[in-house]
């Protein structure tokens, strides 16, 4: 009688201790898959809250008015002129957000603007108050709607991410 019950003791104790560690790896599984999925969506977010400030200040540039002094140099319908301040923000954001924005539109974006610099001399750019790109008013308006765009998949992508519930025993795979 005490070798069966021994035994049944031992029986339960590797059972018990194989459950047990069971439990653990799936608790561990689910959690990183949790993890993965927090840290996929809030790269999605800080995508589409880059994007979207971004998009708002090529947007900002397109609406600022013409002062009654620029009339001459800049043709409202086609010619954007943008202040110094707001072409650094351009470069410095870009470059800050460079994770969470796409570097080749932005490179193709500054090298097609870079063609329609007007160029002027130092005092005179000093007296424009910024730079003025001829003929680039369709470049900033189609770059908008690229970031309008993206920002659109963005939203589709971050609906699938919150949806996908992470499985006991499967690993989520996801671009993080």
């Amino acid at each position: 009688m005490n070798t069966e019950l021994i035994i049944a003791m031992i029986f339960g104790l590797v059972i018990g201790s194989w459950l047990t560690i069971a439990g653990i790896f799936i608790y561990k599984i689910y959690d990183e898959n949790r993890y993965k999925k927090r840290l996929a969506i809030e790269k999605l977010i800080r995508e589409i809250e880059a994007r979207n400030t971004l998009n708002q200040k090529i947007i900002e540039i397109l609406n600022r008015p013409i002062a009654g002094d620029d009339t001459a140099l800049i043709n409202p319908q086609s010619d954007v002129k943008v202040a110094f301040y707001d072409y650094n923000y351009l470069k410095n954001y870009t470059s800050m957000y460079n994770l969470y924005l796409p570097t080749f539109y932005l490179n193709t974006f500054f090298k097609k603007l870079s063609h329609h610099l007007a160029v002027f001399d130092d005092e005179q750019d000093l007296k424009n108050g910024g730079y003025i790109f001829k003929e680039s008013r369709p470049i900033f308006e189609n770059f908008s709607i690229e970031i309008t765009d993206d920002i659109e998949s963005k939203k589709r992508e971050l609906n699938k991410a919150q949806n996908i519930y992470p499985a006991l025993l499967k690993r989520q795979h996801y671009d993080i």
